[in-house]
């Protein structure tokens, strides 16, 4: 622990006096941000703007307040497109103190020139506060993406059971099984609805997952063995989950927790959620209720026993789930120390932090153009509350610690789709 101790110094140390890569922006032509901010980003407020104007047509009730969010929704939308400068939020929420403070440190501050991690961040935040303002579209009574999460739990119910019926046979779990389980919810992650559209991709391309070893030649930094290692020798320890997408991911992230808890060395598993919608299709408490509640309702055997079980869990405390409102924020995780000290302290009382998915990757190496073989810690920049492991599937160009660089640029030249749509993974520790 001590030599452990040391190398985080020197790479502070190091850190300090030599500077880092910038983030990644829209002036980054090259970039999938840029694609985002041009096409995906627009394409997200204009959905939302029409199931507020759709919504406001069927109620007479809900008009007036559905005029104002679609225009305010579509003043952003223009302001963006035509890259003027992000705007501070206004409302009276906590979190948007420091929201503000990041918005005013920005330059430039512009949509295609600030970093992208903050804008992006930015447009579901403000979409949020928007809703927030008018009492028939505030969550969590409303959320204005519940239905989409809601329509893809529906059409996961198939691969779902064909997992709980598996897990239902399951002895004692030794590592082959942590193995088949770690992979099941590594490529979970492929299930973002806020890009299955952009790539014309349906869920039923993406959850054909049942044979976990088939995509391991698509794993670019693999340290699978190393974690499961470390997992096996723990002992009554806790493992902290970060969320990702709601369905069928959070489906799997659920029975890993299961799989660690009944190897008997694991005695809690906490989840943490958004605490807003978030993404699209973010988990937040409302989606895991819903999600045990579908399970404990389903036609299927073993996914109303996993239900049954899941509830009892969250009762005897086996699995708890909280959030935070530094997740939904617009800082990288090497700031949450200064931030949010309360949340960095609670994540250090974690035996190990499972990272879930592409927004939490990109915080953890702070969104920046890394080089791709750059130390997985050093991108981390000192951030370390304890033992860190992310599961990845890739979704933009954020990318650091994979040693065979040159695989990920003949990627890029070749397929540069196929490293944005998830189909490539990455599962990094640090230890």
């Amino acid at each position: 622990n001590e030599y452990k101790s040391y190398l985080r110094m020197l790479d502070s140390v190091k850190n300090f006096f030599f500077a880092s890569p910038e983030p990644y922006c829209g002036r980054h032509t090259d970039s999938f941000c840029y694609l985002s901010i041009k096409d995906r980003h627009p394409v997200t407020l204009t959905k939302v703007i029409d199931q507020v104007y759709r919504l406001g047509s069927h109620n007479a009730e809900l008009s007036e307040d559905s005029k104002r969010i679609a225009a305010s929704l579509s003043r952003l939308k223009n302001r963006l497109q035509t890259d003027k400068e992000v705007e501070e939020l206004e409302g009276s929420a906590e979190d948007l103190k420091i929201w503000n403070k990041r918005l005013k440190s920005l330059n430039p501050k512009t949509w295609f020139s600030a970093p992208w991690l903050v804008v992006e961040c930015y447009l579901y935040r403000y979409i949020h506060e928007v809703l927030q303002a008018n009492p028939h579209f505030a969550y969590p009574k409303f959320d204005i993406f519940r239905e989409e999460k809601n329509e893809g739990l529906t059409k996961s119910m198939g691969s779902m059971s064909q997992i709980g019926d598996l897990l239902q046979t399951l002895p004692s779990p030794t590592k082959p099984h942590i193995e088949n389980f770690l992979k099941l919810s590594l490529w979970g992650n492929k299930t973002d609805l806020s890009l299955l559209k952009h790539f014309h991709l349906e869920l039923s391309d993406v959850q054909d997952m049942t044979d976990a070893d088939k995509n391991d030649s698509k794993i670019l930094t693999d340290h699978l063995h190393r974690i499961i290692d470390f997992l096996d020798g723990l002992n009554n320890a806790q493992v902290d989950i970060v969320l990702d997408n709601a369905g069928y991911e959070l489906f799997s992230d659920l029975c890993l927790a299961e799989v660690l808890l009944r190897t008997g060395k694991v005695k809690k598993v906490k989840f943490h959620m958004k605490a807003m919608p978030w993404f699209v299709s973010d988990v937040t408490d409302p989606d895991l209720k819903h999600m045990i509640s579908e399970l404990s309702d389903s036609s299927s055997d073993s996914l109303r026993t996993l239900g049954s079980s899941w509830e009892g869990r969250l009762s005897d405390g086996s699995f708890t789930a909280t959030d935070h409102a530094f997740w939904t924020s617009p800082y990288g995780f090497k700031d949450m120390v200064a931030v949010s000290r309360d949340l960095y302290d609670e994540l250090a009382r974690a035996d190990v932090l499972i990272f879930k998915g592409d927004l939490n990757y990109r915080k953890l190496v702070n969104d920046r153009r890394w080089a791709y073989d750059t130390d997985f810690q050093t991108a981390l920049e000192g951030f370390h509350p304890t033992n860190i492991v992310t599961l990845r599937t890739i979704k933009c160009d954020a990318i650091a610690g994979c040693a065979d660089a040159s695989r990920v640029t003949s990627i890029m030249k070749e397929d540069r789709d196929s490293l944005f749509n998830g189909s490539y993974a990455l599962i990094s520790c640090n230890f």
